[in-house]
This record gives structure tokens, C-alpha cells and sequence, in this order.
């Protein structure tokens, strides 16, 4: 597999895993605290947590692109040193 697909294939795993990861821990969030609490917190826990998990998602994606430039960067540095 190539390598620039593979990093495409992380980055977008890392974006759609924090959104559902987000949704699900809102949807549990609301659960428990309707049927273990007694509060009603539909569907305000939902929407904050899947917030959380955009942008945590987003953060994780900016993250791995930060890595992947500097990979490059460093490995266009070596090219340059062995063609000198």
C-alpha cells in the first residue's frame, strides 16, 4: 500500500473515530444520568460530547498531518545532503 494513502487512511480514521467515539460517550452520558440520576439531559450531553469528539477528531488529524510534514521535511534534508 502506498504510503501517502496509508497516512490519508489515518488521518481520516482519526476524524471519523473521534466524532463516533463522541456521540457514543454522549449517548451513554445521557443514558446513565437519565436511569442511574434521575436528570433529564437529552439531548444536551449528546451535543456536547459530539462537539468534544469533532474537535478532538480534528486535533488528532492536525496532529498526524504536523507528524507527516515533518517526516517529509526531514526526508527532502537527507536528499539534499546525499546529492551534495
Amino acid at each position: 500500500m502506498n504510503s501517502k494513502y496509508f497516512v490519508a487512511l489515518t488521518v481520516g480514521l482519526n476524524l471519523v473515530g473521534g466524532i463516533i467515539a463522541g456521540v457514543l460517550v454522549g449517548f451513554g452520558f445521557d443514558w446513565a444520568m437519565e436511569n442511574w440520576f434521575g436528570i433529564k439531559t437529552k439531548p444536551w450531553g449528546l451535543m456536547f460530547f459530539f462537539l468534544i469528539g469533532i474537535i478532538a477528531g480534528f486535533k488528532n488529524a492536525y496532529i498526524d498531518l504536523k507528524r507527516v510534514e515533518k517526516n517529509l521535511n526531514s526526508s527532502e534534508k537527507e536528499g539534499k545532503k546525499d546529492s551534495e
